[in-house]
């Protein structure tokens, strides 16, 4: 089974794709070593577009051009399961289509569907709430269409998770002018409104997860300014600083060229061409044949590698070369990237008769025991599940008893075109998360007996790459008053679960920052908390685990705060479930939460809980240290990897809480606050403060009666 065939990709395509052509200047990617294309930009004849998935629609003016407008469609229904799309972003669309003066365009005959659709219901809602009263003008900003009260420096997810602000009028409260809106909601290959003859463009945006980051920050910027653009580029200014141009550079990890997205559809998935009132649906080397040889990037794989803390391969300086080729017998050693950007693109043809090309690799590796890679959309030869750990990526040891710098090699396999000696690629993307070698964090400096001062250095641990987003807030609200919400950070991280010198597996994991309230007492008081939590995507059991396998439970949550279910406090989802565990440390009796799953499995679960003082204490390090790619850390106490035992007897292992992050230069740091934030666990999987699991009910019995009456039930 083919990689792509878990994906289940199904979309539409966005045009008429005999109505397109591309040079080489309108493509995506990198132009010269200062800039880099976002938008895939071609030349149109006028042809209709389509909306590619159903999805939410928000239309904005285009920069430069009165005559045009740009189309935001953010995704309702995934077209790629488990990849998803945060923005399809349409670049010139004839504003007559849409608008007319200040009114959106009267439906008729030759409207398109999404006129038509938004004409309806905008007469149904009158008819149903006034029936005896004239359907009023329907005027552009009842869309989100207002240019003179959106400025260009408003975030576009302000109007996607617009929350309301209302004020008095005339005696009664209501909905801010600039507010009063709503975004349509639009079919998947619906019409949408023609093109304007010339150049036009389509971006495709990658979802990080439903939330905002304050001020400043590394990440791109999603505004109406990059909503509003002819073309979204990134240009490297002469003025940028050595790490403002190193952050940029790592922006394009969110954007993918269309050509590569349709491609993507050529192994087990389906493109539909809109053909008058019907479908053509499009499958295998058809996609290739009618859509992607449009394109100028027609055979253009890209290959993103993410490594240690969501960055690139060798962001940090630590990797190096890799080794690449089309076959094992021709690896070369290259630096990973393209005209200065990180990423690989290869468009050699290849001389066989097979229905795919082959790329071949070699990492950089310290051959540690968490090396580990995860083919997050790749199909890899050899590998389980997707997954390599460090016994299948290592080398075989020399005969002089030394071990390569470099992995075995790693075989990409993607689906090419052509006649047998010239098979070309068919446009793709592949995404790979390594891990590979150690990167140490300055902890401080030390002075030695000349006076010199020198920087000491610390050995993350698999902590260190796990939870992020510490400083963000959730677009969504539930409830305005509820303490209750959860924020998902949808950037994939491996954890490897090695403990006692045994390997359990690797997970692929997201993670959710959740913010909760306890009850402390009877009066109804309580304590604000914050739970860090991992959800695994995909898990890879390791067979020589005789003692246990780690539970294959996965899924994803989206951003959202506010408590839906009526109640404050955080549940672990099923079959997940805590036990509770006095023990003493010193002078203080804590109780203790052990993470169990319902089955026996070992948890695939990391969990992190804090007060909400704690972690606003480390928050404020990242703020008042203005550190970037910050992650939560635990700094052992127990050193050398010996663990403490309580007065009780019981094993247990004791932390400060810091942050790891990079500090103004890009030198990664651990900062801790001047209060420690101290944590425990007593299964390296449930990890807590004393604050935080004070007041947790022990509810394993409870649970167990619950799993019971399941059962007879």
């Amino acid at each position: 089974m083919s990689f792509s065939s878990n994906f289940a990709p199904q979309s539409y395509f966005f045009t008429d794709p005999a109505s397109i052509t591309q040079s080489e200047s309108e493509a995506f990617g990198p132009v010269n070593a200062e800039r880099f294309n976002l938008t895939c930009a071609f030349s149109s004849s006028g042809a209709m577009a389509y909306s590619i998935c159903k999805g939410v629609a928000l239309l904005q003016p285009q920069a430069g051009n009165t005559d045009a407008v740009n189309l935001i469609l953010r995704p309702f229904g995934q077209p790629i399961t488990g990849l998803n799309i945060k923005y399809f972003v349409y670049r010139g669309l004839a504003k007559a289509d849409f608008i007319s003066g200040e009114t959106v365009l009267a439906d008729g005959d030759s409207a398109s569907d999404f006129v038509k659709k938004i004409n309806k219901s905008f007469r149904d809602f009158y008819a149903s709430t006034a029936p005896d009263s004239d359907v009023p003008p329907f005027l552009a900003r009842y869309i989100g269409f207002d240019p003179a009260l959106q400025p260009d420096s408003l975030p576009l997810d302000q109007l996607f998770f617009k929350q309301s602000e209302y004020v008095e009028s005339n005696g009664e409260f209501v909905e801010k002018e600039e507010e009063a809106f709503e975004l349509p909601m639009i079919g998947a290959g619906s019409s949408l409104g023609h093109f304007i003859t010339g150049e036009c463009g389509i971006d495709i945006v990658l979802s990080y997860g439903d939330y905002s980051l304050p001020t400043p920050h590394d990440q791109f910027t999603f505004d109406l300014a990059y909503a509003r653009d002819k073309k979204a580029v990134i240009t490297l200014a002469e003025e940028d600083s050595d790490i403002q141009k190193r952050h940029k550079r790592e922006q394009i990890f969110q954007f993918l060229d269309a050509a590569a997205y349709y491609g993507f559809h050529s192994d087990n998935g389906e493109v539909t061409l809109k053909k008058g009132d019907g479908n053509e649906k499009k499958k295998g080397e058809a996609i290739y044949t009618d859509i992607v040889s449009k394109f100028h990037t027609r055979n253009n794989l890209y290959l993103y590698i993410q490594s240690n803390r969501g960055r690139s391969y060798d962001y940090y300086g630590n990797y190096g070369d890799l080794k690449v080729g089309p076959t094992q017998e021709s690896l070369d050693n290259k630096a990973y990237q393209n005209d200065g950007w990180p990423l690989m693109i290869d468009k050699a043809p290849q001389a066989h008769d097979e229905v795919a090309n082959t790329l071949c690799l070699q990492l950089s590796t310290d051959n540690g025991q968490d090396t580990m890679l995860y083919g997050q959309v790749a199909e890899i030869a050899s590998a389980k599940n997707n997954f390599m750990d460090a016994a299948g990526l290592r080398q075989p040891t020399a005969d002089d008893g030394t071990t390569s710098d470099y992995t075995s090699t790693i075989t990409l396999s993607n689906p090419a075109v052509g006649e047998g000696g010239a098979k070309l690629n068919i446009a793709n993307f592949n995404t790979l998360v390594y891990q590979g070698r150690a990167n140490p964090y300055q902890t401080g400096t030390a002075t030695d007996s000349n006076g010199q001062v020198t920087p000491t250095y610390g050995i993350p641990n698999f902590f260190d790459d796990v939870f992020d987003q510490v400083t963000a807030e959730p677009l969504l609200k539930a409830s305005e008053a509820s303490d209750f919400g959860i924020l998902s950070a949808q950037r994939l991280k491996l954890i490897n679960h090695y403990y006692n010198k045994k390997q359990y597996g690797i997970t692929a994991v997201q993670s959710l920052n959740i913010n909760d309230a306890i009850d402390t007492d009877e009066t109804g008081a309580t304590l604000k908390r914050v739970t860090y939590v991992t959800e695994a995507v995909d898990v890879l059991n390791s067979a020589f685990s005789l003692s246990g396998t780690i539970t294959a439970d996965t899924k994803t949550r989206p951003s959202v705060s506010g408590a839906v279910g009526g109640s404050n406090t955080y549940q672990l989802p099923e079959p997940y479930y805590y036990s509770l565990q006095p023990f003493t440390d010193g002078t203080e009796t804590i109780r203790g939460p052990i993470l169990k799953v319902s089955d026996g499995t070992i948890p695939a679960k990391i969990v992190l809980g804090l007060t909400k003082a704690e972690n606003d204490r480390l928050r404020d390090l990242i703020s008042t240290d203005k550190v970037t790619n910050a992650r939560l850390f635990l700094v052992d106490l127990f050193g050398d990897g010996n663990e403490l035992i309580s007065p009780e007897n019981i094993t247990y292992q004791k932390y400060r809480a810091g942050i790891v992050g990079e500090d103004g230069d890009g030198v990664l740091r651990l900062y801790t606050p001047e209060e420690d934030v101290m944590v425990y666990s007593l299964d390296r999987k449930y990890h807590f403060s004393k604050g935080y699991s004070e007041y947790m009910p022990n509810i394993e019995q409870e649970y167990k009666e619950f799993l019971i009456s399941k059962v007879e039930r």
